[in-house]
């Protein structure tokens, strides 16, 4: 991006407290530490952070100036004062939409929606299109602005990511986007700490219509009763996908294995046969939802094909490695009951020992147990061959196991270490071990105990 720091300071209807208001802005940054020359800083304050404290630090990076909330006498370069910096955050992301030719495409659900953003992308790359998408899991009131930010006027498509944990935050972060295509890949029992049920989630995920118009279109699970139902509200035009034969662009003849999915791509004048190494049934509905907008924005079938097939799935994501003589389900970076379902029904699926390395669920608020005893039960019903427990509900998964006739190996470890000892000793030729857990669990550090020698 490219502005000037009168344009921002008229954007964000702040006051230039100093400093050349011709000064060029040539980025936005929220993190001294990664900032370059020539980026505006704002000056975030958090709960154990405040960006009023780097000031100076930002200054002799070359930052064109910083915007901030409250006062902190003269630095010495321009300075921006506003009311609250994240909200102006927002405010300059709004305008900066405004700026943008290509077509916004907005993604929220309760999982697969990191994946679904990534093979979007790939897709459309792929179609010959100039793509800016957001970094990472960039999908909060943080990540989703800077995303915006830093997309050009020249980009032909936008691909964002809405998380929320609360309501009101999708509702936000689509009125600043205001997507051109909404998709909605499922709703689940994530979250549920800040919106109660699965009704909650189901409103939360509904905002994402509050940024969008009659020239939008919604792409959304025709499979999933709940976004149905959001879908019924939204009087723009709607393409739909899933295994359902009402489905605009739906999977025919799905058979999934440990390796991958493969499926009839169908959609209403033709179809093709593709393959994917993303796993399970969440492989399917991620595969529909980026082939729904890839076919929205008018890439061939064949090309599509070629897509899903090239697509790597992501570190922590799903990705199946082989290590040693044996080999690891990577799933680690997120979990809740809706994927890892999914990921369990993939381990059923191996022909080698299943092992379920599983740390808590977060955010379930007062249905954690329930949940937690629930996947004891899939355990048992899937015919695991074993179950490494962390964390607080580990007992509860075990309660649900044994209830469930589950007679299989099973450990309780009090920390990853123990975990990783444990399973190391237990560990044989052509196991297959599914490592996953909510992000605050972090169970990749089970996996890097299995990689040491």
């Amino acid at each position: 991006m490219e502005l000037r720091i009168r344009e921002v300071v008229e954007a964000l209807e702040g006051r230039l407290l100093e400093g050349d208001p011709e000064k060029k802005v040539v980025g936005i940054s929220t993190d001294s530490r990664t900032l370059e020359a020539g980026q505006l800083f704002f000056a975030l304050k958090g709960k154990r952070y405040d960006g009023h404290d780097f000031l100076e630090e930002v200054k002799q990076k070359g930052a064109s100036g910083a915007v901030i909330q409250r006062e902190v006498g003269r630095i010495g370069f321009s300075l921006i004062k506003v009311e609250n910096t994240l909200h102006a955050l927002g405010r300059l992301a709004s305008f900066w939409r405004d700026r943008l030719k290509g077509v916004v495409i907005g993604i929220t659900g309760s999982c697969g929606k990191t994946t679904t953003k990534e093979m979007i992308t790939h897709l459309l790359n792929l179609g010959g299109f100039k793509v800016s998408q957001s970094p990472k899991s960039y999908n909060n009131q943080i990540g989703l602005p800077l995303s915006l930010l830093w997309a050009s006027p020249e980009d032909e498509a936008i691909v964002l990511e809405m998380g929320m944990s609360s309501f009101g935050e999708i509702s936000y972060l689509s009125r600043i986007a205001r997507p051109k295509l909404g998709v909605i890949t499922n709703i689940g029992p994530a979250h549920l700490e800040g919106v109660s049920d699965l009704k909650g989630v189901q409103r939360a995920k509904s905002e994402l219509l509050h940024g969008m118009n009659s020239d939008s279109i919604l792409i959304y699970n025709e499979d999933d009763p709940l976004v149905r139902e959001i879908a019924q509200n939204f009087e723009g035009e709607k393409v739909s996908f899933g295994k359902s034969s009402k489905s605009t662009i739906r999977a025919e003849d799905i058979r999934v294995t440990e390796k991958g999915v493969s499926f009839t791509l169908r959609v209403p004048s033709e179809n093709i046969r593709v393959s994917t190494r993303v796993l399970g049934e969440g492989g399917v509905y991620c595969s529909l939802a980026a082939s729904s907008v890839a076919i929205v924005m008018g890439i061939p079938l064949e090309k599509i094909g070629e897509g899903l097939s090239s697509f790597e799935p992501l570190p922590m994501r799903g990705r199946m490695v082989r290590l040693r003589d044996f080999w690891i389900i990577d799933d680690c970076y997120n979990s809740n009951p809706l994927s890892l379902r999914s990921a369990l029904n993939v381990l059923s699926l191996v022909s080698g020992r299943k092992i379920a390395v599983l740390g808590d669920m977060a955010e379930l608020g007062s249905s954690a147990e329930v949940y937690h005893k629930e996947v004891g039960r899939w355990c048992a019903q899937l015919g695991i061959d074993a179950l490494f427990l962390l964390g607080k509900w580990a007992e509860s998964i075990a309660s649900g196991a044994i209830e469930e006739g589950f007679k299989g190996f099973l450990f309780i470890g009090k920390d990853h270490a123990q975990i990783g000892k444990a399973l190391k000793e237990y560990l044989r030729e052509g196991d297959f071990v599914l490592l996953k857990g909510s992000r605050i669990m972090e169970m990749e550090k089970v996996k890097g105990f299995l990689e040491e020698e």
